[in-house]
């Protein structure tokens, strides 16, 4: 059993270096905040819906028993039995001037409105000769994350609360004979009457969530492949680094008559051919993996039309976006197999590689780019693997600014991390290791 237990404390000693526990540590608070992230997306598609009402209407709709139900008062009752104050219904129900589409849309962007509904001209007329009347929606499409079209489907769900309060209005006070069908439902809502705004431009029967999911179909595989291909890929070279100090391979490199940024070169050319050969291949797997999986759910919305489409040039910005990736990702994973003692403990090094990858996958999942804080932005920015998960995105929004950026970036990025590289080559560290530098030991005291 002593021997065991030796056996037991020795693997644990080096499975559980600093490095490890501090990645384990700084795991569980990165799931945290993304849970935390998450639950206030959720939050946030979750309130209840401000919308602008246009009344082309003339009028209340009278019923039958000459009693009057109008479309202002059903909304205030539903926000006051929704918990919201009598007092403040005005800021959730902001009433608008305009009464054409032109109008409304102009008048939604001057009031920071995202969605709005448009009470047609013979709305009350309508209803009060037993006609359905019509309920037009408005909905400004904004890039956000997996959540961020939520607040659509609740600005429709008022719109069926109103039309289930005018139904009941309508049953109790029938005294003669009724469509039924109009009785159970006398709004007319939904189909051609949804309009999704992109660029100051309405497209009928199109809803926020078709266009969401849509481009979701088309650019959810980017940041798997990235965040996959940076963890094999990352994990091959410090695994390699470490091997080579481990059959003392390094050593006899190092000494051969070559320079330096040469052989860091050299292992960064391969490496990134290896990355590029890994993401082609999954980009085909995954293609066809995503759709068959989309196709089936697909919204059949041509993102082309709504000016979302993106020519070769955009994509061979993606491309280029992806490949400066995997080169920060080796320039990275170049400075930490410089620390692996060996083979095992370069397993350990992996670790602040694959949380750097998971973390703006998350953000760009769940939350995204647009929709983010200064502050979340800001750390997205700075992870050198954001970038190529949010240019499939950026460029159907337009957004080539923030693509060049991040190219600009990845550059500076990449170029810093790979003459680190080099000064560590050049330095005693991969030989002797951290503790035996001279600088370390100043620092620590240690002779």
């Amino acid at each position: 059993m002593s021997h065991l237990t030796n056996i037991i404390r020795k693997e644990l000693r080096e499975l559980l270096t600093p490095g490890s526990v501090a990645s384990v540590l700084i795991m569980v608070v990165l799931f945290a905040g993304l849970g935390g992230l998450i639950g206030g997306e959720v939050e946030k598609a979750s309130a209840i819906p401000i919308v602008g009402v246009a009344n082309a209407s003339a009028g209340d709709v009278v019923l039958p028993d000459g009693t009057s139900w109008s479309v202002y008062d059903s909304l205030c009752s539903y926000y006051t039995a929704s918990g919201v104050d009598p007092d403040e219904i005005g800021d959730y129900v902001v009433t608008m001037e305009s009464t054409g589409p032109d109008g409304i849309i102009g008048e939604m962007s001057s009031l920071g409105l995202t969605s709005a509904i448009l009470v047609d001209s013979g709305f009350a007329t309508d209803i009060s000769s037993g006609t359905r009347g019509e309920i037009t929606e408005y909905y400004v499409f904004e890039p956000t994350g997996m959540f961020g079209t939520v607040s659509s489907t609740a600005v429709s769900m008022v719109i069926q609360a109103m039309s289930s309060d005018l139904s009941s209005r309508l049953i109790s006070s029938v005294s003669g004979d009724l469509d039924h069908t109009f009785l159970m439902s006398p709004i007319e809502c939904g189909g051609n009457s949804i309009n999704t705004v992109i660029d100051g431009t309405a497209h009928p029967g199109v809803t926020p969530q078709d266009v969401s999911g849509q481009i979701t179909s088309q650019t959810m595989m980017i940041p798997i492949i990235i965040m996959i291909i940076i963890m094999m890929v990352g994990s091959i070279v410090i695994s390699s680094m470490g091997s080579e100090k481990e059959n003392k391979t390094l050593e006899t490199l190092l000494t051969l008559p070559i320079k330096r940024t040469t052989v860091v070169t050299g292992k960064i050319v391969a490496a990134a051919l290896v990355g590029l050969v890994y993401g082609l291949a999954y980009m085909v797997g995954m293609s066809i993996y995503m759709g068959s999986l989309m196709d089936p759910l697909s919204s059949g919305v041509d993102l082309g039309s709504l000016g979302l489409s993106l020519d070769i040039a955009d994509y061979a910005l993606v491309m280029l976006s992806m490949f400066m990736s995997i080169i920060c990702a080796l320039g990275i994973c170049m400075v930490l197999g410089a620390f692996a003692k060996n083979y095992k403990s370069a397993q350990t090094m992996t670790m602040p590689l694959s949380l750097l990858a998971m973390i703006p996958m998350f953000i760009v999942m769940f939350s995204g780019w647009y929709s983010a804080g200064p502050a979340l932005q800001a750390v997205t920015f700075a992870i050198p693997f954001s970038h190529p998960m949010m240019a499939m995105q950026a460029l159907m929004y337009g957004d080539v600014g923030l693509v060049v950026a991040g190219l600009v970036y990845m550059a500076v990025f990449a170029t810093a991390t790979i003459l680190a590289t080099v000064r560590l080559y050049n330095s005693d560290i991969l030989i002797t290791g951290l503790g035996q530098n001279g600088l370390v030991q100043r620092i620590t005291g240690r002779k």
